[in-house]
């Protein structure tokens, strides 16, 4: 099937994976206010942009560059479907509302365009450079019907199931679910919608020829045989489409109706929520692609036309296929750290020491263990959770279900309103009360995102509390996915701490009052900036400021002046960031001192953490929070001290310190907001952080790791 005919010809999107040139860095009296700050946006785009690099890099495996050009897929949709819905709303009710970076949201919207038509325009050469090699490989994914018709038999016996619906021109479209796969046939006077109900199911797998697979992508097949499947009308032209909607949900927490009925029904309301952008499967631009476009009320700019198949999620399909190892990474082996390898209790084990995970290198069945293991344990008297996301069929959702079975006092918060697991979420909340679990009422407007559990055990008879505090979710399939931390403690002090949290949550009010944890919406925000200022002051007064972060998205303008004022008094400040970074790096007089690194590759980065010198004492907090306004000002969230030194050295050495020195899957930020990729320079060793700390996890602990390092 030559790709030529099916993908347009793009010229090669151009990434410089060599040293950045010396350039005199600009200084900050240059600089207006607004240039102090790199757009949110076009920054979470540029993030994209580096995992669509993992789908062009022919060095990765050809089923997860596959894998790599689906996520950019599933990123971009959720995008527009947040973030552009949102961006719009604001400029239709204040045309003139400037955001931090000084842009207004026209402004932004046309960038978003143009980025993202560059950013689809790449993809589809990367997808037929992925197909190419895919094919390499005997596996054949058919896209081209319009002269090959040897697999129309095939194929037709194994259409997935679809809806008609036949209209006139004048006719309104009939509503329609927003990432299905549609196909619209257009007659004089008439026009026909074929929706394929199951997304996945678009992608058809065919007989097996020899040792190759063929799959057939249901759409292209459709609209190219549309004059055989309406023989009585004269068909105009057919073409693939789908439709994104804006995705927040409209819900009152002071309406009679529960949060929860409110969030049901607002899930099923998404059918009809308002429709942001209209994507075609197209040579070019056509009068059909228009007259859909006016049927579904949207402008041209909401129009994206491209010769490249929609939603290649369902290409992800290919990727968990039997028999095609080779073409993929090794699965990874998660480890059971030593001290969980020996026999004794796991409250034996935490209580004789700190014990920090670090997945999915280290094994989460430690995290389902020590849940079942106070579910079974007589002397536990209650168990505390919170609940972000999790799995539909879940380990930890059973274990809190034994424990309250079995008559001990187990309290939850399920969190109903996490975009995208509503409705998992809300069945969660049913089943737990079910089975005897108190379910938190929901806080309104507020999230709760903080990870944690509190087991309470009566030991020579005292309350003994047993914490785990994480970064990721209690989902035992990302946990394979996500790098994440957690960690497994008794110490008196945060138990306490983590029950005043708990008991804030239950009785709805802000929490306070805590000397470690640093906790939200109460003081997360204000001690992160006064633990940035201590470090400006220490360098002021002649001590060696140093500040390190690592976090997902780093937006919050007044943390990010701090940093910048930092950087000014000459505090080292290196950041890893996996996504937006707001921040404008290597301005001389502002933020000269100031280095962003954003590694990209096989797992997901997740983690974060807090690192501050502080003259040696080396603070180091480990939390669910991003540096942005809404996890410190809406969202439940806490960060908790490391305390055992020969963790705190190995977060801020190995975790921190390997993902700095990262040559080979990083990336660092330039002023101008673009990212350039490291490489090892001339004769070092290359450095790629991810695998290291797989190979590390298989070889020894967290103390003695430091030694063999």
């Amino acid at each position: 099937m030559p790709t030529d005919k099916i993908f347009p010809t793009f010229a090669p999107f151009e990434v410089n994976l060599g040293k950045p040139p010396k350039m005199p860095a600009p200084a900050s009296t240059e600089m207006s206010p607004e240039d102090r700050l790199l757009n949110r946006d076009l920054s979470w785009l540029a993030f994209n942009e580096r995992v669509l690099s993992e789908a062009a890099d022919p060095t990765v495996p050809p089923l997860e560059r596959l894998r790599f050009a689906c996520i950019v897929s599933s990123n971009l949709d959720e995008f527009f479907m947040v973030r552009v819905a949102e961006i719009a709303r604001i400029g239709r009710r204040q045309p003139n509302f400037a955001f931090p970076d000084g842009m207004r949201a026209a402004q932004l919207l046309g960038q978003i365009r143009e980025h993202a038509l560059q950013q689809k325009a790449r993809q589809a050469t990367v997808l037929a450079d992925i197909l190419d090699a895919l094919r390499r490989e005997g596996i054949h994914i058919h896209a081209d019907f319009e002269t090959d018709r040897s697999l129309d038999l095939e194929i037709q016996e194994r259409l997935p199931k679809m809806n008609l619906c036949l209209r006139r021109a004048r006719d309104p479209m009939p509503s329609l679910w927003s990432e299905r796969i549609h196909v619209f046939v257009r007659f004089p006077g008439e026009y026909a919608v074929i929706t394929i109900e199951d997304r996945e199911a678009r992608l058809i797998e065919l007989p097996a020829s020899g040792n190759a697979r063929h799959f057939a992508l249901a759409e292209r097949w459709l609209s190219a045989r549309a004059p055989e499947i309406f023989p009585n009308r004269e068909v105009i032209e057919a073409f693939p489409f789908k439709i994104i909607r804006e995705a927040d949900l409209r819900y009152r927490p002071e309406d009679e109706e529960t949060l929860e009925e409110q969030i049901v029904s607002a899930v099923a309301q998404r059918k009809r929520a308002k429709t942001i952008r209209l994507e075609v499967d197209a040579p070019s631009y056509s009068e059909g692609s228009l007259f859909l476009s006016t049927l579904l009320g949207l402008d041209s700019a909401s129009l994206y036309r491209f010769d490249l198949p929609l939603d290649l999620r369902a290409l992800a399909r290919a990727y968990v296929e039997k028999g095609l190892e080779a073409l993929r990474y090794p699965p990874i082996q998660p480890q059971i750290p030593p001290p969980f390898r020996k026999t004794r209790s796991v409250f034996d084990t935490v209580k004789k020491s700190d014990i920090l995970l670090h997945h999915p290198y280290d094994s989460f069945d430690i995290v389902v263990k020590f849940l079942e293991a106070a579910a079974a344990d007589p002397n536990v008297k209650s168990i505390s959770h919170t609940m972000y996301r999790t799995s539909r069929e879940s380990p930890v959702m059973a274990a809190l279900q034994e424990a309250a079975r079995k008559g001990k006092k187990v309290k939850a918060y399920v969190e109903i309103k996490a975009r995208f697991d509503e409705l998992n979420n809300v069945r969660w909340a049913e089943e737990l009360r079910k089975s005897g679990v108190k379910v938190f009422r929901p806080l309104g407007r507020f999230k709760v995102h903080s990870k944690l559990t509190q087991v309470v055990r009566t030991e020579d008879g005292e309350d003994v509390s047993y914490l785990h505090l994480g970064t990721g979710n209690y989902h035992p399939v990302t946990a394979r996915q996500y790098t994440d931390l957690g960690l497994l403690t008794c110490d008196k002090t945060l138990g306490e701490e983590v029950t005043s949290y708990f008991s804030a949550i239950e009785r709805g009010r802000t929490p306070s009052g805590f000397t470690e944890l640093l906790v939200a919406p109460g003081d997360l925000h204000a001690r992160c900036l006064k633990l940035i200022h201590e470090e400006t002051q220490i360098q002021r007064q002649g001590g060696r400021g140093h500040i390190i972060a690592k976090m997902n998205s780093l937006v919050d303008p007044h943390l990010i002046n701090a940093l910048y004022e930092a950087s000014a008094a000459g505090v080292t400040v290196e950041l890893l960031v996996r996504g937006i970074c707001c921040v404008v790096p290597g301005i001389k007089g502002l933020s000269e001192n100031i280095r962003v690194v954003s590694v990209v590759d096989r797992f997901l980065e997740h983690s974060r953490i807090y690192y501050f010198r502080a003259n040696g004492l080396d603070k180091l907090y480990v939390s669910s929070a991003d540096w942005m306004s809404r996890n410190f000002f809406t969202r439940y969230e806490i960060a908790f001290p490391v305390k055992d030194a020969s963790l705190k050295r190995y977060v801020r050495d190995v975790i921190l310190g390997t993902g700095l020195a990262d040559n080979v899957k990083a990336w660092a930020l330039k002023p101008d907001g673009t990212y350039i990729r490291s490489v090892p320079a001339d004769g070092a060793k290359e450095i790629r952080s991810q695998f290291q700390f797989e190979a590390l996890a298989k070889v020894d602990y967290r103390d003695t790791a430091l030694a063999n390092r």
